[in-house]
């Protein structure tokens, strides 16, 4: 074989070499960014397992579209549980969590109209046009436009194509637990769900089953509207933690145990100051001991993209 010939194999297999080297590392790149990220949105986390635990944590349970539980009864555990042992003869196999929605409260006021504005001279009704406020409450409708990208109303994040989304904002000094707004735009009826606004701060919500916007006009809207006076954050019985990789540490900082802890989380864009989707999520921690902390990691939380709007503490295991 020529010197050559010996050269030009040496160089098409340094070639092979780099190529393969250039598509692992595409394919290292794609995955790591695989969630797709609307207007510079929105990535979400893996399900796992709680990844760590200063209490013994000794059940993690969830049921379909079930909030996430982590449960504990040892404060001097300091890994969580791997089956039965002497120390905990109850101890059980942590299975992977689940999140839900938070549910509409049951106690519901009345539904208010939003009014159709009128023609000044003939008085005829011409629709409804945004902006516009919901009477009684200081909620603002500030658009409603079609959206393609990123579904997260159902938590699913599945790709979806002209969704009808509201742009509301809360500009009063009460925060929003739950409304429901309903636009009409001649026979199609759209729904939007909002849970957990705080006050001040806009948010964008989607058609809650993921209707398109129709093309005709808004001919009607009402809205059902539950506020709170505060979105308490029990600070003086819990510290949440963001670690800042996708994990939420949770610290009893009483000296009882707290039956359950609830921590509220919601997408967030830190950089147009805007919460994405009507929809939160909620974590049950059950059973944390006095002093006690624990790791996890929520399948739709991430560092960079979540912001937990509100921690609430029960008596009992609820």
């Amino acid at each position: 074989m020529s010197k050559k010939n010996r050269l030009m194999i040496l160089v098409g297999v340094l070639c092979v070499v780099l190529c393969v080297a250039l598509l692992t590392a595409l394919a290292v790149w794609m995955l790591d960014d695989r969630s797709p990220k609307p207007d510079g949105g929105i990535s979400q986390g893996e399900t796992t397992l709680p990844v760590g635990a200063s209490q013994h944590a000794t059940e993690t349970t969830g049921k379909a579209s079930g909030e996430t539980e982590t449960t504990g009864d040892d404060p001097q555990e300091t890994e969580p549980s791997k089956g039965r042992d002497e120390d905990d003869p109850q101890g059980t196999e942590p299975t992977e969590p689940t999140e839900e929605p938070v549910a509409p409260p049951e106690d519901r006021p009345p539904v208010v109209e939003i009014p159709p504005e009128k023609d000044p001279v003939t008085g005829e009704e011409l629709g409804i046009s945004f902006p516009c406020q919901i009477p009684e409450y200081d909620l603002i409708i500030e658009k409603l436009a079609p959206y393609s990208g990123m579904f997260v109303e159902d938590g699913s994040n599945a790709d979806a194509q002209n969704v009808a989304m509201l742009l509301v904002k809360n500009s009063g000094s009460f925060p929003v637990e739950y409304t429901r707004i309903r636009v009409a735009c001649g026979q199609e009826e759209l729904l939007f769900d909002i849970s957990a606004l705080p006050a001040g701060e806009k948010l964008v919500v989607q058609e809650k089953t993921g209707k398109a916007l129709p093309e005709s006009q808004v001919t009607a809207a009402s809205a059902l509207v539950v506020q709170r006076a505060n979105m308490e954050m029990s600070e003086g019985k819990v510290k949440v933690i963001d670690n800042g990789d996708n994990t939420l540490t949770i610290q009893n900082l009483t000296d009882e145990t707290i039956p359950t802890i609830r921590v509220f989380y919601k997408y967030y864009m830190e950089e147009e100051n805007l919460f994405v989707g009507g929809i939160a999520f909620t974590v049950r921690i059950s059973r944390l001991g006095a002093g006690a902390s624990v790791t996890i990691q929520p399948s739709h939380y991430t560092s960079k993209t979540s912001r937990v709007v509100m921690v609430l503490t029960y008596d009992s295991e609820v």
